[in-house]
């Protein structure tokens, strides 16, 4: 832990969640281009990381990897951030638990970028609950943890919980389709694509939160 703090000294942990979402754009919008059928209502992230269907494949992976190492580091940071903000220390291990779940979603992020549909579909989906699950729980914990601690306002907890809806809508789509796989595919495309932005909009504007408050 003294070494991560010593790099929050030097770098605040906001500038990590900038950082993961550049990256993600940078390797994300050529693979859209590259990519040979590319649609916001067929194709799905995890689509632009298979080699062959994607000539940058791999560097779209690469970047989603480090994004992932980016928003654990953000998670760390933004768990100091709430330690800061709970002055009686009452709200101790529920900041640790968020702290945790937000780890393993960001461990299931890199798990996303290491495991492509088409090479290893098991492990994929393994690493989607692996994300979703505590992705979820995450977004609803800080929303909890939030509405308790000082200086936070309202719409800040609103956030984490429309962030949270979008995640959900998204893993009840993805369930559903596990069971009938021709059900209701454009519509979990969809929802793939709009938890992204829902999710990516989380970290940028927690990132100014913490750096402006």
């Amino acid at each position: 832990m003294e070494k991560l703090d010593k790099v929050f000294e030097k770098f605040h942990a906001s500038y990590f969640a900038f950082l993961g979402i550049v990256v993600f754009l940078i390797g994300a919008i050529p693979a859209m281009v590259a990519h040979s059928d590319f649609s916001l209502t067929t194709t799905y992230i995890s689509d632009l990381a298979v080699p062959g269907w994607n000539d940058i494949a791999i560097f779209f992976s690469v970047c989603w990897f480090i994004t992932g190492l980016c928003m654990l580091l953000f998670i760390v940071g933004f768990t100091k951030y709430l330690q800061e903000k709970d002055t009686g220390s009452e709200h101790t291990r529920g900041i640790g638990i968020a702290c945790i779940l937000g780890i393993v979603s960001a461990i299931g992020i890199l798990l996303l970028a290491m495991f492509n549909t088409r090479d290893a579909d098991i492990m994929h989906d393994i690493a989607q609950y692996v994300f979703f699950f505590p992705g979820i729980l995450y977004l609803l914990g800080y929303a909890v943890l939030e509405k308790n601690l000082s200086g936070f306002p309202l719409w800040q907890v609103i956030i984490n919980v429309v962030v949270a809806l979008f995640f959900l809508i998204y893993l009840i789509l993805f369930i559903i389709n596990r069971v009938d796989p021709t059900l209701l595919l454009e519509a979990k495309a969809v929802a793939e694509w709009l938890f992204l932005f829902a999710n990516l909009f989380w970290f940028v504007e927690n990132g100014i939160f913490i750096l402006k408050f």
